[in-house]
């Protein structure tokens, strides 16, 4: 890792996602782009970075990339450059471990402190990227940090002033990436290449693409006014996906949709978390369809799924996102399935092209007539 500035010792050695990283590469940089061209933005960096190791993160649209190159000369090389898939650029010195509850803010400011840039009385200001779900929002953990930081360094954290060092931490659900920065060591450009769809075509987002393979694959055929409860909906792609199939959806999230999904005459919105609600509180009747895109450990998402259960009719259809929180695939597959097998049967789990970096749990509630349709 580079050196700090002025003392000649050596920063602490990046960890991401419990792996250490190869030693020789002393600078990391977490990369934005285009979600779907991950690959190819990898190739881009690797390209301009002199043989650096470039990575797709878990969650879409974010990169990886190690470099031997200076956090400097990294930086202003990618700014220097004609780009086409590099959009944020932050440089990270160290990682922790995050929880979805606030028990994580002493230790992601434990590990600002650690990089030991921010020296008493300099000026800092915190600012939080965070991807997945948890308890808090990322001005929380802003705030909590830099009063944390304000104890241990010195430094005094501002809101709206110019500031000599600025603390970003990246969360990607249980690991945070925290970087010490200047101002100007952090590069946003434009992105100049995006997914293309024919005029009228875009999606709301690529969730909806997902779901129309997963409904074609396992042959599920819904009936007219079907009756979908869709958890962790926000923003909307899956319900509003069913809604235009003519269902009508009951889409829960805290979060607020996308105005064609909230706006739909065939989708209500209910703003709670999926695991705050229980089986027969929000409805009279069963649903003809479960379906969950909620962006947790897929255990947990099991677990709401087998809550849920009562909710959807005997025999009845159920479909369920297996997000990979870490590199183990086959134990997130494992647990998810072991998990639903409590409430549901004929589980099957399969990779769609849409869907490459996750796979889809399809199953029917217990208790249908024997031979029942999906």
């Amino acid at each position: 890792m580079p050196d700090r500035e002025g003392t000649g010792e050596r920063g602490p050695t990046v960890h991401g996602g419990g792996r250490r990283f190869k030693e020789g590469r002393p600078t990391a940089l977490i990369i934005t782009t285009a979600a779907g061209l991950e690959r190819e933005a990898c190739q881009e960096v690797k390209r301009l970075l002199e043989e650096a190791e470039a990575r797709s993160l878990f969650l879409k649209g974010n990169l990886l990339a190690l470099t031997d190159l200076p956090e400097e000369q990294a930086v202003a090389r990618l700014a220097q450059a004609e780009t086409e898939l590099v959009g944020r650029v932050t440089p990270v010195q160290v990682s922790a471990a995050v929880t979805a509850d606030r028990s994580c803010f002493p230790e992601v400011a434990a590990a600002a402190g650690r990089i030991g840039r921010i020296e008493k009385g300099q000026l800092f200001l915190v600012r939080c990227h965070r991807r997945g779900r948890h308890e808090w929002t990322g001005r929380e953990l802003e705030k909590s940090v830099a009063l944390l930081l304000q104890e241990a360094t010195g430094g005094v954290g501002e809101y709206d002033k110019a500031v000599a060092w600025v603390v970003s931490v990246e969360v990607f659900q249980g690991v945070g990436y925290v970087g010490v920065n200047r101002p100007e060591q952090l590069l946003q450009k434009a992105l100049q290449r995006q997914r293309k769809y024919a005029p009228g075509e875009r999606p709301l987002n690529r969730a909806q693409l997902k779901l129309k393979e997963a409904l074609a694959a396992f042959g599920i055929n819904l009936p007219e006014g079907a009756r979908v409860l869709d958890l962790g909906s926000a923003p909307g792609g899956w319900a509003l996906t069913l809604a235009e199939l003519g269902c009508r959806v009951l889409a829960v999230d805290p979060a607020e949709l996308d105005p064609k999904a909230g706006r739909h005459p065939h989708v209500e919105h209910l703003r709670l978390r999926a695991e705050e609600i229980s089986a027969g509180e929000c409805w009279r009747e069963a649903f003809d369809l479960v379906t969950c895109d909620m962006n947790i450990d897929p255990r947990e998402a099991a677990e709401v799924m087998c809550k849920l259960a009562g909710a959807l009719k005997p025999g009845a259809p159920a479909i369920m996102t297996v997000k990979y929180m870490t590199r183990d695939r086959r134990r997130h597959q494992r647990e998810a399935r072991d998990t639903l097998a409590r409430e549901y049967e004929g589980i099957e789990m399969r990779r769609m092209p849409h869907n490459a970096l996750e796979t889809t749990a399809v199953m029917r509630r217990r208790g249908g007539a024997e031979g029942a349709p999906k």
